[in-house]
């Protein structure tokens, strides 16, 4: 067994907000998972999704948006799929706390 503590690093850009890279992922093929912490009134700048992202609320309440820039209310157990390319946002109502999976397009 091996533990270590992985503290989230401020996010360049995106005031409020620190994540912490758990699986680096950098092929294709390969996944690649982040743990993003957001404090209350923070915003992850929209952004196109560089692979299909999954965003899995853990703690926290927010909104998140697409393209489309529609807002949508999330909380803990919400699930937020972006395709490749989709351009998206997210803002923490409250302290947020969310696992980022990307993976590559089958």
């Amino acid at each position: 067994m091996h533990v270590q503590h992985q503290a989230p690093a401020p996010l360049d850009g995106a005031t409020g907000v620190a994540t912490s890279m758990l699986a680096p992922g950098t092929e294709p093929e390969r996944v690649r998972v982040d743990v993003a912490v957001l404090t209350a009134g923070s915003e992850l700048p929209k952004h196109p999704a560089g692979r299909l992202q999954v965003f899995y609320v853990v703690a926290g309440t927010g909104q998140v948006a697409g393209d489309d820039d529609v807002r949508v209310d999330v909380g803990p157990g919400d699930l937020v799929t972006w395709e490749a390319g989709e351009r998206h946002t997210t803002w923490a109502t409250t302290d947020l706390t969310a696992v980022i999976v990307q993976r590559g397009q089958p």
